[in-house]
């Protein structure tokens, strides 16, 4: 008999089996929770440029006296066509006159979620303040 195998210290296979299955389960019950932390985490990001955007109306409405709804006019980077390959794609609309302003973030499809195509929203008017809405995972309460 050799003497390696005397005493031999080890894993069995049905211990290493059991501890993949342990592992697996781990995985399945974390992932989803680590998808929906990081879906959060992106609407996050759009609500912080949502912002940068609203900031940027304020600014533009000081200097001319109403709100824009062209991109140009902003001093704000934001992406607005649906084809790019960021999470979020931006829209802005005035009410009549510039008197109000409406931020839309939409998800793009580029990046897999099952908020595809949600959005968020932002509507903005000096008398009333922040409204807040959308169907969005992410969408303030």
């Amino acid at each position: 008999m050799n003497k390696w195998c005397k005493g031999a210290k080890g894993f069995t296979l049905l211990e290493l089996l059991l501890v993949v299955i342990v592992v697996g389960i781990l995985a399945a019950l974390a992932l989803p929770q680590y998808t929906n932390f990081a879906e959060k985490a992106r609407a996050a990001e759009a609500l912080s440029t949502m912002g940068a955007i609203r900031t940027a109306e304020e600014l533009y409405k000081l200097e001319t006296g109403n709100y824009t709804n062209t991109k140009a006019d902003l001093a704000v980077d934001y992406q607005s066509a649906a084809n790019t390959v960021t999470y979020w794609y931006y829209g802005i609309t005035n009410g009549t006159g510039g008197t109000w302003v409406n931020v839309t973030a939409t998800r793009t499809t580029k990046k897999t979620s099952t908020d595809n195509g949600k959005i968020i929203w932002m509507n903005y008017t000096p008398a009333t303040g922040e409204v807040w809405g959308g169907n969005h995972t992410g969408t303030p309460k």
